[in-house]
């Protein structure tokens, strides 16, 4: 009887103890969750446009490479372009991440650069339980290819849209 009674109190603990970590836990899920508009950029990057180490006959670059740092992209005079990298998602809900990229003319050190367009969708991916995931995408039509000797700047945009943090 002494061993169900001592039960029964512990009991008592336990239940109030799963109760208090169920209401922290869900505080804390609700608290950190911010909903972002997909439309609004939550992480860009600018980077200087380098020169690949590839020449046509005339002398003129044909490919212009894109650190920035997390992703990597480049784009040819011909019109092919490629762009990847990785985000990590923080927290167990969903969220839908998407690269946007955008390239222009700048001053040194991509200050006061005048974009071609507004940033364009590269990749989308939903992702869960505080994975990584991997956004790549690239396409044969470069948009801005009849430009490319007047490139000197780009950015990568980081959009978005649910659980955002």
């Amino acid at each position: 009887m002494l061993f169900y009674l001592m039960l029964l109190n512990r009991s008592h603990y336990i239940r109030d103890a799963i109760v208090m970590l169920n209401l922290v836990a869900l505080f804390l899920i609700n608290f950190s969750a911010i909903a972002s508009d997909p439309d609004v950029p939550v992480a860009g990057r600018t980077t200087i446009a380098r020169q690949a180490a590839e020449w046509n006959s005339d002398g003129k670059p044909v490919k212009l490479d894109f650190d920035f740092g997390d992703f990597k992209a480049w784009a040819r005079r011909d019109g092919s372009w490629n762009a990847e990298g990785t985000v990590q998602h923080r927290g167990l809900r969903c969220t839908t991440y998407t690269l946007l990229l955008r390239v222009g003319h700048g001053n040194p050190g991509c200050t006061d650069v005048h974009w071609f367009r507004e940033p364009v969708p590269v990749a989308s991916t939903q992702v869960c339980n505080n994975a990584p995931a991997m956004l790549s995408g690239g396409n044969l039509e470069f948009r801005d290819a009849a430009r490319f000797d007047e490139i000197t700047c780009a950015e990568r945009i980081i959009s978005c849209s649910g659980t955002c943090k």
